[in-house]
């Protein structure tokens, strides 16, 4: 004969439950879980970020040379603070330094600002000295001209910091314009709302991209490391050399049908300089 007992029930009761082991490790692998969800989340993110402003400063370089096959010249960046969207009166104001003015440019303000919501950094070559070439305007001595394809004049200094930490030489030819993105610590930047520069970066690297009258500038593989050689480094630089700016416009003839738009004086004594060879020559009618 079976007795059925009143413990028996208790006992199979405790069988179907968990232990305070086995609840322990269950939450142990859910924070392990959470933990890495978290991570992927925050590297999905930032990639985004980074691929989102590579696509806008190619946008903006898109609208730079539009800009200049219209108007004979660069823009002058936009250096108040917060930022309009225009062109100063005084385009030499903080020795070119800015951010792309977005109205004349025909973009958004969106468009140029970088994935973590700060502006990207317009540095154009409008500086004064004689080895230097104005790009902001089409007069004087200073202003650029299409021999600058065979023999650019010294403008901006850029360089490659290998994974090693050695500076490589300064790119050829010279960059005539700079797009800066600050990165992630957006140090240096100028916000949508920002009444002054967020604080400047600490590394060398970064602080030669943010400085104003800097006109040396570095490029190089992001790292968080701040004893590394030129401290830690986010940001994303990109760049465009006279041969980046006039091509475009010596392959779709536009220089030739109006060349008079890269003249100070249209005429037949307006004639281009050298330009490499299989190019048209183009001249003013």
């Amino acid at each position: 004969m079976h007795y059925v007992t009143a413990a028996t029930p208790r006992r199979r009761l405790c069988s179907v439950g968990f232990t305070l082991v086995e609840m322990a490790v269950v939450v142990a692998i859910m924070g392990i879980a959470l933990t890495l969800g978290l991570r992927m989340l925050q590297a999905t993110q930032s990639n985004a970020a980074w691929s989102e402003t590579r696509i806008k400063q190619e946008r903006i370089k898109v609208a730079l040379i539009g800009f200049l096959r219209t108007n004979g010249r660069l823009p002058c960046p936009d250096s108040a603070l917060p930022p309009t969207g225009v062109e100063p009166a005084a385009c030499l104001v903080n020795l070119g330094r800015g951010v792309p003015p977005w109205k004349v440019l025909g973009l958004s303000v969106g468009d140029v600002q970088d994935g973590w919501a700060n502006f990207i950094t317009y540095r154009v070559a409008n500086r004064t000295p004689a080895t230097s070439s104005n790009w902001t305007t089409k007069i004087g001595a200073t202003a650029f001209t299409l021999g600058e394809l065979t023999a650019p004049r010294i403008t901006f200094a850029l360089q490659e910091r290998s994974d090693a930490g050695v500076l490589g030489v300064a790119l050829t030819p010279n960059p005539v314009v700079m797009l800066i993105s600050h990165g992630k610590n957006g140090a240096g930047a100028r916000s949508l709302r920002g009444a002054a520069l967020m604080p400047m970066p600490t590394g060398a690297d970064e602080l030669a991209n943010a400085t104003t009258a800097s006109t040396a500038f570095v490029m190089r593989t992001p790292t968080d490391v701040t004893g590394a050689a030129g401290g830690a480094f986010d940001d994303l630089v990109t760049y465009l050399t006279p041969n980046h700016l006039l091509q475009p416009l010596l392959d779709d003839k536009t220089l030739k049908g109006v060349c008079s738009a890269y003249c100070a004086v249209p005429g037949p004594g307006c004639v281009a300089a050298a330009v490499p060879v299989g190019n048209p020559t183009p001249t003013c009618p």
